[in-house]
């Protein structure tokens, strides 16, 4: 009779186990996105360019892209838009269940030292990195404003 008490309930512990053990695998699937990249047109001469997409966060925490890269600058840094001023940000943050829109007026990515000028409807590659080394890559569409 103990037996069979301990076998039931070491069965029923081990279901719930494997239901939340399960739950959060399917949840753990989900991973951020990057889509709708975009790269404005610099004017001519102009050795940077601002670039913009919208970073998709399903988690239930938030996230901090801590790096870029593309390989038509030198450097790509972060910017934060505020009172019309952008100013250098260290990382952006995409907020749990929520997305960042980048735009000229709020957070967005300065493509520093161009190695050549860039031509309307061209497509520019862009990676994002995470804190937990999740590296998010977008094709950047070079248009006007």
């Amino acid at each position: 009779m103990v037996r069979a008490r301990s076998r039931v309930l070491g069965t029923a512990f081990g279901i719930a186990v494997g239901f939340l053990i399960g739950t959060h695998v399917s949840r753990a699937g989900q991973e951020p996105t990057v889509s709708d990249g975009w790269v404005q047109v610099p004017a001519s001469g102009e050795t940077s360019a601002s670039a913009f997409a919208v970073v998709r966060n399903p988690t239930m925490y938030d996230i901090y892209i801590v790096s870029a890269v593309s390989e038509i600058a030198g450097k790509v840094e972060f910017r934060e838009t505020s009172g019309g001023e952008a100013k250098a940000a260290p990382e952006l943050t995409v907020p749990a269940y929520g997305k960042l829109t980048m735009g000229a007026d709020s957070a967005h990515l300065l493509l520093v030292d161009l190695n050549r000028p860039l031509e309307e409807d061209e497509s520019v590659p862009l990676t994002l990195t995470t804190d937990g080394g999740l590296q998010l890559k977008v094709q950047a569409i070079v248009r006007k404003e």
